[in-house]
């Protein structure tokens, strides 16, 4: 035990040394801009760094299926324990970008994950960081529940949009929800904005909670901020409203269940037999998630908002899609035809990270169906014309060339 505690020590202390050195003390998110930047937003020091990482190759995603994450970063890490805070897919690279923590004090790290498992610590200091500080960022010594820094949600959730970064989380304001707008590079200069909410499920208006993930949609010919609430009040801001010093009140144009926290946003465009429909897709850390296309969420915005208390339990403002994906932390796109997802498996208590194919939202292996049986023959009509091609299709994808095994 002494022995793996020291060598533990080392491994950090040479990531410490070679990687970091003093430059990111923690990290909450992390997001892409253009060329290969990789955006850090490190909590402690209410600061965004900038990384211009080495060029990657363009090539095809290939589906990931990493059964045990934990495992591949701990192993970088001289097996010390870790907890994943972020994802982001590195756009047409096929590559997948973690940012951890590991070791009893929780020293940050980020690395390069591929499909075929493989994992490289990224070494900050040979990448050129540059960095800006988030005025009035909270500093508050306060810990929710004893546990949760109110510091550590500085940045809730960072976006590229539009050649700006768009960063959420709480400043030391009285009102204490903000959304930072910035150009990169960065000029010094980052606008700030207060925004308040009518809380559906709580009967108030809030000041405080912050957004907990957002994506933009392009609305009836605006540009929006569509943002998700702890608990969950769906919400759309316009851009031109986030300006410097103005304090915004979103509209609340849908609730969307009780008793949750958004975990991560994402948009993207799939084409059917109607053709092509672009969708934002929520996913949640304690419900399913909501599949909502654009077009609905604009019908919902041209009304009034909701202004009045949704009683628990009930979805209003709009009807989403429920999807099986239970446990996604982060989601991303990986290509037209995949997601990405960082997710805990709670029946394998696993961290894993896994594709989901766009069409279905539905991974094969997950389950264990009458099709998987040894023996199973697709009966002739619906199975063999619907379910056969797809459960085979899955199972590919997957990483399978049959669903058992005989020992």
């Amino acid at each position: 035990m002494r022995v793996k505690k020291v060598a533990t020590a080392i491994v950090s202390a040479v990531i410490m040394t070679h990687a970091y050195g003093t430059n990111v003390s923690s990290i909450s998110r992390i997001e892409f801009g253009p060329n290969g930047v990789l955006f850090v937003a490190d909590w402690r020091a209410s600061r965004i760094e900038a990384i211009r990482l080495p060029a990657a190759p363009a090539v095809t995603a290939s589906p990931y299926n990493i059964d045990d994450l934990a495992l591949l970063l701990s192993r970088a890490v001289g097996g010390a324990a870790v907890r994943v805070a972020d994802m982001k897919v590195r756009p047409g690279t096929g590559l997948v970008y973690v940012a951890y923590e590991f070791g009893p004090t929780g020293i940050p790290a980020i690395a390069e994950v591929t499909s075929q498992g493989s994992v490289r610590n990224i070494d900050l200091n040979a990448a050129g960081a540059t960095d800006i500080t988030l005025k009035n960022a909270t500093t508050a010594n306060v810990a929710f529940w004893g546990k949760i820094p109110e510091r550590s949600m500085t940045v809730t959730d960072m976006r590229w949009n539009g050649n700006e970064l768009f960063v959420a989380g709480l400043s030391n304001q009285s009102f204490a929800s903000s959304l930072w707008r910035m150009r990169y590079p960065f000029d010094g200069n980052p606008s700030l904005t207060s925004i308040e909410i009518y809380h559906t499920t709580h009967n108030q208006v809030e000041t405080r909670a912050p957004i907990r993930t957002m994506t933009f949609a392009n609305l009836n010919g605006t540009s929006y901020l569509v943002a998700a609430y702890m608990c969950t009040p769906l919400v759309t801001i316009p851009l031109d409203a986030l300006v410097d010093g103005a304090h915004v009140r979103g509209k609340t144009i849908a609730e969307l269940g009780f008793g949750n926290t958004p975990s991560d946003m994402i948009s993207f465009s799939s084409t059917g037999q109607s053709g092509t429909t672009t969708n934002i897709l929520l996913t949640n850390y304690e419900r399913s998630a909501d599949l909502m296309p654009v077009s609905t969420i604009a019908n919902a915005n041209a009304g009034s908002g909701l202004t009045q208390w949704v009683p628990f339990g009930q979805i209003q403002g709009i009807q989403p899609e429920a999807l099986p994906l239970s446990g996604v932390k982060r989601i991303d796109n990986l290509s037209d035809q995949y997601v990405v997802a960082l997710r805990d498996n709670v029946e394998w208590n696993k961290t894993q990270l896994v594709t989901y194919d766009k069409s279905y939202f539905f991974r094969s292996s997950d389950y264990v169906s009458e099709y998987a049986f040894p023996g199973y023959q697709y009966p002739p009509g619906f199975e063999t014309n619907v379910i056969e091609p797809v459960e085979k299709q899955l199972m590919q994808e997957e990483g399978y060339t049959s669903p058992f095994k005989i020992y």
